[in-house]
């Protein structure tokens, strides 16, 4: 086998013409998890050839609550539930006044999730007042273990990647084809599990925007850490509520655009 410039991994040997069309309708809807195999063709610079790859599955999710249509959302069709929880948690619902999460599969590529209400309550977003404090070391080691633990990013290279790290609970990793339903279905798996977001590292592979941010507050995590570049109104919504917003934390280095006294 050789390297590819283009896909950076090894390919299978070099398929000839005439077997082209069996070898492209291999891509058997084989389901390993969160990926399907597809047989593509992969053109370089001085050659063309065809091989099978793995590409990530995204669902149509129609989110009901109390029988109204609330949203629809294109995820990793599992972790439905927390997905539900999460997305309400961050628009500001409050999530124990959820009686009950049912999902129903319409069809391969669709479900629904149907949420039914107590009563509807909703809370303000507060100011972060977390004292909760880290090392510079750890925002090394945090994203680290984010890198690694990102297996289907590896595979296909279509998800994002957040995670959550927490004193004395377990990390809680979630991928997914949308930041926005990665990081809902993180919020989501902290309420059910108990664990307290207020003394919680969020550290993300994507982007910080005003919308990804809105959620972060809502679920108050006093810390998040991002790979990647923050947004000018992110920088200013973070900075408003007391949130501690760190970018480009890669190569050993890091920016701290809020509220840098968390960081030791």
């Amino acid at each position: 086998m050789e390297p590819c410039s283009i896909c950076g991994g090894e390919m299978e040997e070099e398929k000839t013409e005439e077997n082209k069309q069996s070898f492209m309708n291999d891509s058997q809807k084989k389901k390993d998890g969160g990926s399907n195999t597809v047989g593509i063709s992969t053109i370089c610079e001085t050659e063309q050839r065809y091989r099978v790859d793995s590409v990530v599955r995204e669902t149509k999710a129609r989110l009901k609550v109390d029988g109204k249509l609330c949203t629809q959302l294109f995820c990793l069709p599992y972790h439905f539930e927390e997905l539900a929880i999460g997305y309400l948690t961050t628009r500001g619902l409050d999530p124990a006044y959820i009686a009950n999460i049912e999902v129903k599969e319409v069809d391969l590529t669709i479900c629904e999730i149907l949420v039914t209400l107590e009563k509807e309550v909703y809370r303000n977003p507060l100011t972060v007042n977390s004292q909760l404090r880290i090392k510079k070391e750890d925002v090394f080691g945090y994203v680290n273990e984010l890198e690694e633990g990102g297996i289907l990013f590896k595979a296909t290279g279509g998800t994002h990647v957040v995670a959550a790290f927490s004193r004395g609970s377990d990390t809680i990793l979630i991928e997914d084809v949308s930041r926005h339903c990665a990081i809902d279905k993180l919020v989501g798996m902290c309420v059910t599990k108990g664990i307290a977001t207020a003394e919680s590292v969020l550290v993300t592979s994507c982007r910080q925007t005003y919308t990804t941010v809105k959620k972060e507050i809502c679920a108050g995590f006093p810390i998040t850490i991002s790979v990647s570049a923050p947004t000018a109104l992110a920088v200013k919504e973070s900075d408003e509520f007391g949130m501690t917003l760190i970018g480009f934390a890669r190569d050993k280095r890091f920016n701290v655009y809020t509220n840098d006294w968390r960081i030791l």
